[in-house]
């Protein structure tokens, strides 16, 4: 499979550079083309760095440093059946470049190292062997308030900005919009859910077969799709997020897009739900988070409520220790507030 899968990416990118943990040697022909060990540097490891969904993220250590290694495909790397935009790296050195110059959103990600265009690679700062923060769907795991303050500090300040050029990042907004609005509320999507959690299929079929309900998502969707004028990380959620000691960081912005902020509030107020965060976390949202003019809380809940749904009955699931339920009743509940 794997051989079949570098024998695509060739085919589909031109790039001769296909990155895996399995290949260091590959890896290290790669850094030597890229001119960028230094003499006498070698590379000793090259190991995941994560559970992403999208890209395939290598942490290499050498015998002088350790970096993150970054390379899109032209696929879901979780899901290759599921085609995805390869230019999506190229949308998170974008974004980079665009905070660069912000110091306290510089502070908060990892430094970008290198761009390789030809090769659809990012080499990055490692901050380190801590994971995702997607542990705070356990039971004993919560976002604390620190940072959660830290989080919406870094919304606030990144929807202030607008710069006058970004990509605007449609192919991946189109498969988003797709996973979001659309798959997870048709019958015929072929999900597994049984196979996720037992009795998730009979849960989901409600909703799946409620016209109101999809009307009312499908409006949010166009929402979406639109084209804002202000900075959003486009998937800003626990699995985008690093706690390195008491430093939270944000990755992973090739979802980014000129967009609407309330899409980023609504996903991180899901998410809050999601994992059980008690209500005075819900509750910072409208404390610590600095509102750019126009803000419409209204519409981020819907945002949350879609991404609720979403997350439980579509693809994209997460580690969640939710019983059934629990399940059925935030499905219940984020009903209620779309339509």
């Amino acid at each position: 499979m794997n051989d079949e899968l570098a024998d695509r990416f060739r085919r589909e990118t031109g790039s001769a550079h296909y990155l895996t943990a399995g290949m260091p040697g590959g890896v290290t022909r790669y850094l030597t083309e890229l001119d960028y060990l230094i003499p006498g540097e070698e590379v000793t490891t090259v190991a995941p760095a994560g559970e992403g969904n999208m890209n395939v993220a290598l942490r290499v250590a050498t015998t002088r440093r350790k970096f993150i290694l970054k390379q899109s495909r032209p696929w879901v790397a979780k899901f290759p059946q599921l085609a995805a935009p390869v230019e999506r790296v190229l949308v998170e050195r974008d974004f980079h470049q665009a905070i660069v110059n912000h110091r306290f959103l510089a502070s908060h990600m990892p430094e970008l190292l290198r761009a390789d265009p030809a090769n659809f690679v990012l080499l990055l700062e490692d901050l380190g062997p801590a994971g995702d923060m997607r542990s705070v769907y356990a039971n004993d795991m919560t976002i604390s308030r620190t940072q959660l303050t830290t989080l919406l500090q870094f919304a606030g300040e990144l929807h202030r900005l607008r710069p006058v050029e970004f990509p605007a990042n449609t192919a991946l907004k189109q498969l988003n919009h797709a996973h979001i609005f659309d798959l997870p509320f048709r019958a015929d999507n072929g999900f597994p859910l049984d196979a996720i959690y037992p009795g998730l299929a009979a849960a989901a079929r409600p909703f799946q077969h409620d016209g109101v309900l999809r009307q009312a998502v499908a409006r949010l969707g166009e929402q979406y799709l639109a084209t804002g004028d202000r900075l959003i990380h486009g998937d800003f959620y626990p699995g985008s997020f690093v706690h390195v000691d008491d430093t939270v960081f944000v990755i992973d912005a090739e979802f980014a897009y000129l967009g609407l902020p309330e899409f980023d509030i609504g996903v991180l107020m899901a998410h809050l739900l999601l994992s059980r965060a008690p209500d005075k976390r819900i509750l910072q949202i409208d404390s610590h988070y600095e509102k750019p003019a126009g803000f419409d809380a209204g519409l981020a809940r819907k945002f949350c409520y879609v991404e609720i749904m979403r997350r439980l009955i579509g693809i994209a699931q997460l580690p969640t220790s939710l019983t059934l339920d629990e399940r059925k009743r935030l499905l219940e509940r984020a009903r209620a507030g779309l339509v």
